[in-house]
């Protein structure tokens, strides 16, 4: 039986001083001239060891310093000099644990790109072995000549521990080195690696970094010569410092740990750059294989005016335009396996059972002007507050919801509210107080109206709120409107997120969120909102950006 293979200490090393100086530049390096520009124009040439079936590729396109150099950079901040004192403790952990001394060691010859992937689902295909997925790790070097000299120092000092035993293999006209342990125990993991021009390999083992090299060789097995990755880069903004690139029907049986995929005629990918802004970082998606429409212009050239209705305090926002065209979206996507419209209907349907409401049938079908939904947070008793605003339009959704609300035998009744009247939804229960029982009318919900606009919620005072002067609404924050900047002024609306005050409520609905912010902790404690907006299709893409606002 073989050792079992994972990601190799080395390799975990250099991606970890990666990321936090990655991160390091996108929370503080406030004179870097990445944050100038937003990034570089260069596109991964790593991608030439990766094969075309590849389920997730992550690439890294600038060059980063130590971290001790960008101190300099920072004002003086306390926080942020916190941020730093933690990831430099992190730093020194992760190159301890791969016995790398220091960072200078990679330095001395680390180029301006490293590319991390997951070449295959399972590698061999060996039942002895279980299901071993293939990694490589692609890293530009400036000078093969210390290349060789890292990789040199490296396996001798791992061979001296008596634990590991070197394979020397020449391949392709490449010399290759294979770590390999010499017990099933042993804390050194096998590793394989090889310069190969200005790029030096590490592979989880032999035959994945065989492939990678027979990859770069032969152009019809890699994933640069590959339409549709081609096709996917070509279509987002040329500036970033990151891509991201998978195949979402392969990625997701890499994390559930499957050898193989349903439907292998299934063919969706999502392709992402990151770019960098003084305020913080943005994103720009491309879906592929997930729309039915080939061309769908974006809906909006403005911000919706329904947003003037929403509290500017509000911890999560969507704001759009015909919620009829999304609900037939999201059951169109569902059909064809699509895995954005899953995620939502995930989020949705909890709501269907405790509301007994068919969204699709009794909500969307009466929405299909401009629309914002909104979550305060209700500081007394800690609950969360919801107020929806929609465009009127021949079919009223307060006029379908009051006939809900008497079918479920709650009383429908008008009472005053500032310089206007409310519609509310009470149902009558009895309380008890100082041996006396009382009636008391217990508020489900509430609605009114102005000229053009029909608004419901769960909260008189909200309500009361909105229609007190002044109002400050979320569309004329500076927070807001900040945020929308970084954005494409055509789309179909937003999801604006108040990360800090929203992640306690997330956190307890979404495990994941708990692990990624352990993961991410530096980025997390510095993100005040988050901010996204779709952009239509072109060509069977579809196109999102996403802007992640930090603390400055």
């Amino acid at each position: 039986m073989k050792t079992r293979s994972t990601t190799p200490k080395v390799i975990l090393a250099i991606m970890g001083v990666i990321l936090l100086v990655f991160i390091s530049y996108c929370l503080i390096a406030s004179n870097s001239s990445y944050l100038k520009t937003g990034g570089v124009k260069k596109n991964p040439e790593g991608v030439v060891f990766i094969p075309k079936k590849s389920p997730l590729m992550v690439s890294l396109l600038i060059n980063p310093d130590k971290l001790s150099s960008l101190a300099q950079l920072l004002p003086n901040n306390g926080e942020q000099k916190r941020v730093v004192r933690a990831m430099e403790q992190l730093r020194s952990n992760l190159l301890t644990s791969a016995r790398v001394d220091s960072p200078e060691d990679i330095k001395s010859w680390l180029g301006d790109e490293i590319t991390l992937a997951v070449t295959s689902l399972d590698y061999d295909y060996s039942p002895e072995n279980g299901i071993q997925p293939g990694y490589l790790l692609a890293v530009k070097n400036k000078s093969p000549e210390l290349a060789k000299e890292f990789l040199q120092t490296y396996y001798s000092r791992e061979i001296v521990s008596n634990e590991v035993e070197l394979i020397l293999e020449d391949y392709q006209g490449v010399n290759i080195v294979c770590q390999h342990p010499l017990t099933d125990d042993s804390p050194v993991k096998q590793v394989a690696a090889a310069v190969v021009a200005d790029f030096v390999l590490f592979a989880n083992d032999l035959p994945v970094l065989k492939d990678a090299i027979n990859n770069a060789q032969a152009i019809d097995l890699n994933l640069a010569h590959d339409l549709d990755y081609q096709s996917a880069i070509a279509s987002l903004p040329q500036k970033k410092v990151s891509i991201v690139y998978g195949n979402l029907p392969l990625t997701s049986a890499w994390i559930t740990n499957q050898s193989t995929i349903a439907n292998p005629d299934i063919y969706q990918s999502l392709t992402l750059s990151l770019a960098l802004n003084p305020q913080g970082l943005i994103t720009h998606t491309a879906l592929s294989g997930v729309n039915t429409e080939k061309n769908q212009a974006p809906s909006l050239t403005s911000p919706p005016q329904t947003l003037n209705y929403i509290p500017e305090d509000s911890i999560l926002t969507i704001a759009g335009i015909n919620l009829t065209k999304l609900g037939e979206n999201i059951s169109n996507g569902i059909t064809n396996h699509n895995p954005l419209a899953e995620i939502i209907y995930q989020g949705i349907h909890p709501l269907e059972l405790k509301t007994e409401l068919d969204f699709n049938e009794e909500i969307f079908s009466s929405v299909s002007g401009e629309y914002a939904l909104s979550l305060s947070k209700n500081t007394i008793n800690n609950s969360l507050e919801w107020l929806f605003i929609n465009q009127k339009q021949e079919n009223s959704l307060a006029k379908t919801l009051d006939n809900i609300a008497q079918n479920r035998g709650l009383s429908v009744g008008q009472l005053p509210l500032e310089n206007t009247t409310m519609t509310a939804w009470t149902k009558l229960v009895t309380t008890s107080e100082n041996n006396f029982s009382r009636l008391q009318a217990e508020v489900k919900g509430v609605h009114s109206e102005t000229s053009n606009e029909e608004i419901i919620t769960n909260s008189v005072n909200l309500l009361s709120k909105v229609f007190s002067t002044p109002f400050d609404s979320l569309l004329q924050s500076s927070d807001f409107q900040e945020s929308i900047k970084a954005l494409p002024q055509a789309n179909n609306g937003y999801l604006f997120i108040r990360w800090q005050d929203l992640a306690p409520y997330l956190r307890n609905r979404f495990p994941i969120i708990k692990i990624a912010e352990l993961a991410f902790k530096p980025l997390f404690d510095n993100l005040e909102s988050v901010t996204i907006t779709t952009e239509g299709t072109q060509d069977g893409i579809s196109y999102s950006t996403s802007f992640f606002h930090l603390k400055g």
